[in-house]
């Protein structure tokens, strides 16, 4: 089973997010609670490569997602 993350739950309901209009808010949200976490994991230089691998691969995500919004 995959770790869950602080930030996991905003990201995934932007996801899942078939509104567009609530889906730039949900976006911005999940972005929101990964820099927090990003900024934490600076601070206290901890964390797993795991977690430093879903970050990344969570800021791709909402980038496609940011992407469709703009060409809808």
């Amino acid at each position: 089973m995959p770790a869950m993350y602080s930030w996991q739950r905003h990201y995934e309901e932007a996801l899942v997010e078939t509104d567009p209009r609530r889906l730039a808010r949900l976006i911005r949200a999940a972005e929101v609670e990964i820099d927090a976490r990003v900024e934490e994991l600076r601070l206290k230089r901890d964390g797993t490569r795991g977690e430093r691998e879903a970050i990344a691969e969570a800021l791709a995500g909402l980038n496609i997602l940011r992407k469709e919004i703009a060409a809808a």
